[in-house]
């Protein structure tokens, strides 16, 4: 038996059980409101931002320029005499 059935027996015996009690804030609209709004605040700004700005603008540029000189400098490949 796992903690929670325990809790759940032993719960059983108030008016609430904890079934019940888990039943009623998992239907509750209020709270699943409060879920979909902290689950669009995470995944639209944190994501997003991060993602889209960070890494993608920042991070990805860079680690770029510095893979592509190594391989510049293996090969010896000189990109003076280009235009870009």
């Amino acid at each position: 038996m796992n903690w929670i059935h325990l809790a759940g027996q032993h719960g059983s015996e108030t008016e609430h059980d904890l079934w019940g009690e888990a039943w009623a804030i998992f239907t509750d609209p209020s709270h699943i409101i409060a879920e979909l709004g902290w689950t669009i605040i995470q995944d639209v700004v944190v994501i997003w931002l991060f993602y889209g700005i960070v890494f993608k603008k920042m991070i990805l540029p860079r680690l770029r320029r510095e893979i592509h000189k190594e391989i510049d400098e293996e090969h010896n490949i000189s990109h003076d005499n280009e235009k870009h």
